[in-house]
């Protein structure tokens, strides 16, 4: 969805027949993939037929694989074309990759085709990394070429987009630059996005009295511009496998917090994903150009995918949400004075060997954890029974009360290690994992 298709669509518009000597057929492979070759070229026939105003017979001859290449395409250049270069725009050629792997057999025939007819030129648009179609990347090392990438616009470019339209139509809107920066902070660039955006914004000012778009306007169409643009966004979901998904999930989650999307994972209890699955996961979407690094986080690229992410696949509830964020600002004290430091370490370090004592010789004295099994035991049936019986409130009331008061994690510790474990590798219990469950699930 990043503007391949309306390239493709202008292109033609910066040559003339005439001064060139180029006639351009455009065809899309979108919704052919179930297709047979055989029945894709001759949908293909129809298109330069059409363009091209052929005869009913010679279209008929494109019947075949072989007749296409054989004797359809030439007939057609060296005797309906005038001596003008025949050029095939064939988009979303990669469709063809996601069923039956038809493509290098389409494009072996192709490329022949190519060599044989000098009139003839084909460009491929395809959606998904050249390592995805090792047919092309070989091709290309071979021919020493490269891709040319169509990517996100620069900042000008992104403007010129959102300004020089309202242009052309002589429109009374003009966009205050607050504006154009938000547009540009929550489309990084994208075409479509971006259009999306403007879009909605002059639907939304259309019938204000103010000629003027500020920034809040922009704000205020985002929920609107997301349905809208429920397509496009969807397409950043489309070549992700179900991991790939629930990691760019929380890549969302964890930019929203300001930590690592492993995290949120565990928070969650996500734990189909190891870190093996999610550096693969990361890869691939860094590779498709979705995510970034961003210092030791990462980041998506087009904030209101990320928007959409967080609205209509979220982790975690916006409650718990809120709460953590609170709970980290809360972590973040300003920094005092050098002289203040030192205090502060030297009365810590007081602290410190004061507490270390103490635990040692209660340590010492006592022998155990705290807790005894039958206490914890009777705590983690408790909870399992809440969550199992989520429309009795009162239980579920009692039981984060009790939790709050007798086993306060804020004083004692977190409950996994107020209770024993077998060992490291087998929790008996897993309390914290279950109690954080209950509270998201009721919002606390």
């Amino acid at each position: 969805r990043i503007g391949k298709t309306s390239l493709i669509t202008c292109l033609p518009q910066y040559f003339t027949e005439e001064q060139n000597g180029v006639k351009f057929v455009t065809f899309s492979f979108q919704g052919y993939k179930d297709k047979p070759i055989p029945e894709i070229l001759n949908y293909l026939a129809d298109e330069i037929a059409g363009t091209i105003q052929l005869p009913q017979k010679v279209r008929d001859q494109a019947d075949t694989t072989h007749n296409f290449f054989e004797l359809f395409l030439p007939k057609v250049i060296d005797q309906y074309l005038s001596g003008q270069k025949l050029v095939l725009l064939l988009d979303e050629f990669d469709v063809l990759e996601e069923k039956d792997k038809k493509g290098k057999q389409l494009f072996d025939n192709l490329k022949k085709a190519v060599k044989e007819q000098k009139k003839l030129f084909a460009i491929l648009v395809f959606g998904r990394p050249l390592k995805d179609m090792k047919y092309l990347e070989t091709f290309l090392q071979e021919e020493g070429q490269k891709t040319i990438e169509v990517g996100l616009l620069n900042y000008e470019g992104t403007q010129d987009l959102i300004v020089e339209p309202l242009k052309r139509i002589q429109s009374v809107f003009r966009y205050e630059k607050s504006a154009i920066d938000r547009i540009w902070e929550l489309s990084a660039g994208h075409p479509s996005l971006t259009q999306l955006l403007c879009s909605n914004v002059f639907v939304h000012c259309r019938n204000k009295p103010q000629s003027v778009v500020r920034k809040d306007d922009v704000d205020s169409i985002l929920s609107q511009a997301m349905g809208e643009g429920e397509a496009i966004l969807q397409g950043f979901l489309e070549p992700l496998s179900n991991i790939e998904k629930l990691f760019f999930f929380a890549v969302a989650e964890a930019q929203e917090q300001g930590t690592d999307p492993l995290k949120i994972l565990k928070i969650t209890q996500r734990t189909t994903i190891t870190p093996a699955y999610s550096r693969t996961a990361q890869e691939r979407l860094i590779e498709l150009g979705f995510v970034e690094k961003n210092g030791k986080h990462l980041k998506i690229k087009v904030e209101l995918v990320r928007l959409w992410l967080l609205k209509n696949s979220p982790l975690l509830v916006e409650e718990y949400r809120k709460r953590i964020k609170n709970n980290m600002n809360q972590h973040k004290p300003n920094r005092p004075n050098a002289i203040a430091q030192l205090i502060a370490v030297l009365v810590m370090a007081a602290i410190l060997l004061s507490f270390g004592w103490s635990l040692y010789d209660g340590i010492r004295s006592s022998g155990n954890s705290g807790r005894t099994d039958r206490e914890c035991s009777k705590l983690e049936k408790e909870i399992s029974n809440a969550l199992e019986d989520k429309n009795n409130t009162t239980k579920r009331s009692q039981v984060i009360k009790k939790v709050r008061t007798e086993w306060s994690r804020e004083k004692k510790g977190l409950l996994d290690e107020q209770c024993p474990y077998p060992s490291e590798l087998d929790p008996k219990y897993n309390l914290d994992a279950k109690y954080n469950e209950l509270l998201q699930y009721y919002g606390q």
